[in-house]
């Protein structure tokens, strides 16, 4: 399993420093700590960043919040807000931001871990593997996440997206409601009928896919060794 790259954007330095310490013991490379959104965007130019986690109010000629819509726009890396913050006001600028995690401080180091174990769920990090083999002529590009049939891409939303990409990594294996749930809807109030719903639109894209429900555990794809 590859190591994980990422960027501490933070102007408090023994607030970065313990973040770095609890990403490090976990497993995680630190590439930098940015105090600033101008050497934020030089480390993200100068080596290749996984996760950002972003603290909203730094220096520098752009707040953390407006320092991640430019990461996230050009280079499409999944932000992480870690911040004081939580007023309405903040939380309504933060959603400019297509946003991965968002943790209040004071915060439990739990917490930190789960966020971007989460995002590197969500955005494949963990996968040294481009390209999965599936039955009746599927590929899935894990990397990009792009299906192909036949090397034609099938046009997946990104529910639908996130969907197929825990059952492709988790094949022949049970994905309980409950870790859907989490993955796909976070902390918001979700129901059964959503998920049907769901795999009712994916398996009308792609019919061949053998994609079982188990009512009352999860969905499991059943993949026949190639």
């Amino acid at each position: 399993m590859k190591k994980i790259n990422i960027l501490i954007i933070e102007d408090t330095i023994l607030t970065a420093q313990k973040i770095k310490k609890s990403l490090e013991l976990a497993g995680y490379n630190v590439c930098g700590i940015a105090t600033r959104s101008e050497r934020a965007l030089e480390v993200i130019l100068q080596q290749h960043i996984d996760v950002v986690i972003a603290d909203i109010n730094i220096k520098g000629d752009l707040n953390g919040i407006e320092t991640a819509k430019l990461i996230k726009k050009n280079f499409n890396i999944p932000i992480i807000f870690l911040t004081s913050y939580h007023d309405d006001e903040t939380l309504a600028e933060a959603s400019s931001v297509d946003f991965t995690g968002y943790i209040v401080k004071p915060y439990l180091d739990e917490q930190l871990l789960r966020e971007v174990k989460l995002a590197s769920f969500r955005f494949g990090l963990n996968d040294t593997t481009k390209c999965v083999e599936l039955n009746s002529g599927y590929t899935y590009d894990i990397q990009n996440k792009f299906l192909f049939k036949d090397d034609k891409e099938i046009n997946l939303t990104n529910k639908e997206e996130q969907f197929l990409y825990l059952l492709i990594q988790n094949k022949n294996t049970i994905v309980s409601n409950e870790y859907i749930d989490l993955i796909l809807w976070r902390d918001n109030v979700t129901y059964d009928e959503n998920r049907r719903q769901l795999l009712f639109r994916l398996r009308k894209k792609v019919p061949e896919l053998d994609i079982k429900t188990l009512k009352g555990e999860g969905y499991i794809l059943k993949i026949k060794d190639l």
